[in-house]
C-alpha cells in the first residue's frame, strides 16, 4: 500500500465531486433542511410529545358566552398545550353544529343551559377528526381536570366555610377511574344497607391503579426527521454516488486506464473506501450537528454512524461491481432500496422474526434515532453490534466482488 498513490487517487475522487454540481446542490439542500428543522421546530415543543397527537395540531375551544368555566380553562392551559389550544367565542346557534375546520384540528364546544329552579347543565361537544376518537385525548384530559377544579372553586364561593370533598390527585391520569369507582362503591353500599345484608365488609373492593413508564420514550418527531436526513446522507454518498460515478469511469474507460497504472486493485478499492465514507460521514455529521450539537460528543453516535456508513459503502460497492452502466447502477440502487423497504414492511406487519435482522436498514435508523434523541438503551447496543457485523460482511463481499468483476 503506497501512500502517494492513495493520495493521488483520493484527490482524483475529490476533483470529480467538485465538478458534480448536482451532488453539491443536494448536499446544501440537506443542510438547509436541517437548519429549517432546527429553527422552526423548537426542541421544547417536540419534547412535549403532544404537539401532534393523532394528527391534531390545534384544538379550538368554542363557547357561546363568557362563563366562570371558560375563564378558568383559559387561565389554566398547561405549558405544553398553550401553542395548540385556541379559544373562540362563536354564535350560540352554531354550538353543537359542525363548523368548517382546517385539517389537523379538533374542537371542544361549551355551552351552559339553565332554567329557573332547576340544576344548570353544562353541555360539551367534542369534535374529533373523523375515525380518530382518541385524537383529542390530551386535550380532553386537560378539560376534565380543569372542569372539576372550576366546579369545585364555584362551590367554595357559594358555600364558604363548608368542608368540600378532597381534591383528587390530578397529576395522575387515573383520577377519573378512581372517582367513578368510589361512586360505584357508595351506590352498592347504599343498596346493601337498604336490603339489610349482613356483614360489615364492603362488597366492592378498593381499586388501586399503578401506572409505570416503559424504558422507551415518546417518539420525538424532530429526531425522527433528523434521523431520516442522516440516513439519506449516508445512502446518497455510498449507494447512489459511488455506483454511478464508478460506472461512469467504466463507461469512459477511466477505470481501465487506472488498471494500466502502477496503482494496484487494492489501492484503487481503498481510495474509494476512504473517500466516499468520509464524504457521507461528514455530511451526516453536519446534519446531526445542526439538529443537536451535543450529539458530536457521543461515542455511540459515531459508532452508529460508522456502522451504517460501512454497511452502505459495502452495498454501494457491490452494486458498482455488478452494474455495467450508470443507468444500471442508479436502477440497482433504487431496486435495492425498494426491495429492502418491502421486506422490512412485510416482516413488521406479519411478525416474521429474524429475517429483518439481516438488513443494515433495520438496525441503522434505530441506533441513529437513539443517539439523536438521547435515549440509548441496552437493546440499542445490540443493534449497534449487529450493524457493525453486517457492515464488515458487506465490505468483505464488496471487495471480493470488485476484484473479480469491477474491471469488466
Amino acid at each position: 500500500m503506497r501512500w502517494y498513490i492513495l493520495k493521488a487517487l483520493i484527490k482524483k475522487e475529490f476533483a470529480r465531486h467538485l465538478a458534480n454540481r448536482g451532488g453539491i446542490a443536494l448536499a446544501f439542500l440537506l443542510v438547509a433542511a436541517a437548519v429549517l428543522l432546527s429553527v422552526f421546530a423548537p426542541r421544547e415543543t417536540a419534547a412535549a410529545g403532544t404537539s401532534m397527537v393523532g394528527g391534531v395540531h390545534h384544538c379550538y375551544v368554542d363557547y357561546d358566552r363568557p362563563s366562570p368555566l371558560v375563564e378558568h380553562l383559559r387561565d389554566n392551559v398547561p405549558p405544553d398545550l398553550k401553542a395548540q389550544v385556541v379559544f373562540r367565542e362563536i354564535d350560540p346557534a352554531k354550538i353543537g353544529t359542525l363548523l368548517d375546520s382546517p385539517p389537523g384540528t379538533g374542537s371542544i364546544q361549551i355551552t351552559t343551559r339553565s332554567e329557573p329552579g332547576k340544576r344548570s347543565t353544562v353541555q360539551i361537544y367534542v369534535w374529533h377528526p373523523d375515525g380518530e376518537p382518541n385524537a383529542l385525548a390530551p386535550y380532553e384530559q386537560w378539560l376534565w381536570k380543569e372542569s372539576r377544579r372550576a366546579f369545585e372553586a364555584e362551590a367554595a364561593k357559594k358555600l364558604p366555610g363548608a368542608v368540600l370533598p378532597t381534591e383528587p390527585a390530578f397529576d395522575s391520569d387515573k383520577w377519573l377511574i378512581i372517582e367513578a369507582h368510589k361512586h360505584f362503591q357508595e351506590q352498592i353500599e347504599t343498596v346493601r344497607k337498604h336490603e339489610g345484608a349482613t356483614g360489615a365488609t364492603p362488597i366492592v373492593p378498593d381499586l388501586v391503579i399503578d401506572r409505570r413508564g416503559l424504558g422507551g420514550k415518546v417518539l420525538d418527531f424532530r429526531a425522527a426527521i433528523a434521523t431520516g436526513m442522516v440516513v439519506f446522507a449516508l445512502y446518497f454518498a455510498c449507494v447512489y454516488l459511488l455506483p454511478t460515478l464508478n460506472c461512469e469511469e467504466r463507461e469512459r474507460g477511466v477505470l481501465l486506464a487506472q488498471a494500466l497504472t502502477p496503482a494496484s486493485p487494492t489501492e484503487l478499492l481503498v481510495a474509494k473506501f476512504v473517500f466516499y465514507p468520509a464524504f457521507g460521514l461528514g455530511l451526516a455529521a453536519t446534519l446531526a450537528a445542526v439538529y443537536k450539537p451535543d450529539v458530536l460528543s457521543s461515542l455511540f453516535f459515531w459508532l452508529a454512524l460508522f456502522a451504517v456508513g460501512g454497511g452502505f459503502l459495502g452495498i454501494g460497492m457491490t452494486i458498482a461491481a455488478w452494474a455495467k452502466t450508470q443507468r444500471a447502477a442508479f436502477l440497482g440502487g433504487m431496486c435495492y432500496l425498494l426491495s429492502v423497504s418491502m421486506l422490512l414492511l412485510i416482516c413488521s406487519i406479519n411478525g416474521i422474526p429474524f429475517l429483518s435482522y439481516l438488513a443494515v436498514e433495520f438496525h441503522g435508523p434505530r441506533i441513529l434515532h437513539a443517539a439523536l434523541s438521547g435515549a440509548v438503551q441496552t437493546s440499542h447496543w445490540k443493534h449497534l453490534a449487529a450493524a457493525l457485523g453486517l457492515a464488515v460482511a458487506w465490505l468483505f463481499a464488496a471487495g471480493w466482488v470488485f476484484k473479480r468483476r469491477g474491471w469488466q
